[in-house]
């Protein structure tokens, strides 16, 4: 699906910092058939899907969200008046937009962006693109005061298969999901956001990721909207992938 514009408050993007750009420039381009544009960035069909840039060669590469904003000064003024903090103040990105490194009452890193040339993400909910955000948190009272007081998200209980799982809202469009850390991941494990990639088939994607170098942090499981797995690309980088089902999609 080609997405042609993000409204302040939703989410937009998603980049991986990287040790070793060039490796997972390979590992994501034959597990998701991503090519590389003028830009810099990973694109699906022609269309950008994910960002891709250096990171320090000491640290595992991670994914990081970001989050459109009219207003980057603002937001990062309402991110430590809500008891977050700011690492990276707001700074142009060539003529791409102004970009900020923000972090959440948990911890949780996360970015904001206000676009010039580049609006975001280009494609959605198709193999290969983003479809969902979901943030993993220790303190979900704490955590949901503080996206509604920055961005306006309210959160609303979803169906889970059982166990507690939330979405977050914004106005009448839902942005992510949000669940409870220990529900999902061992003790000492931080709060953290989740870049979701839709896949036709999701235990063929954990057998790729594997042959190419890639791991299955947690195998395939079933989920409301069909089947759900998180993986690691072999610089450290942990993302998740879902199959979603026909009824779900219609």
């Amino acid at each position: 699906m080609r997405v042609r514009g993000y409204a302040p408050g939703t989410p937009c993007w998603a980049e991986l910092v990287s040790p070793d750009p060039a490796r997972a420039e390979r590992f994501y381009g034959d597990l998701f058939g991503w090519s590389r544009n003028d830009d810099g960035h990973f694109t699906l069909g022609g269309r950008a899907a994910a960002g891709l840039r250096a990171g320090r060669p000491d640290r595992n590469a991670a994914w990081m969200i970001s989050i459109s904003t009219d207003d980057p000064a603002g937001t990062a003024e309402a991110v430590v008046r809500s008891g977050g903090a700011v690492r990276v103040a707001p700074a142009s990105v060539r003529d791409l937009g102004t970009a900020a490194v923000l972090a959440d009452p948990g911890g949780a890193l996360f970015g904001t962006w206000l676009r010039s040339r580049f609006g975001g993400a280009q494609v959605s909910f198709e193999p290969g693109a983003i479809c969902w955000y979901e943030l993993a948190t220790h303190d979900l009272d704490r955590t949901g005061a503080f996206y509604k007081e920055v961005f306006g998200w309210h959160t609303v209980e979803a169906d889970s298969e059982g166990q507690p799982y939330f979405e977050l809202h914004h106005h009448n469009d839902t942005v992510g999901g949000l669940v409870p850390i220990d529900v999902r991941f061992p003790p000492g494990v931080p709060d953290h956001w989740t870049v979701c990639f839709m896949v036709e088939n999701a235990a063929a994607a954990c057998e790729r990721a594997t042959e190419l170098g890639g791991s299955v942090a947690r195998g395939v499981e079933p989920a409301s909207a069909g089947f759900y797995a998180r993986l690691a690309d072999p610089t450290g980088g942990h993302f998740a992938v879902i199959e979603f089902t026909e009824d779900w999609m219609l």
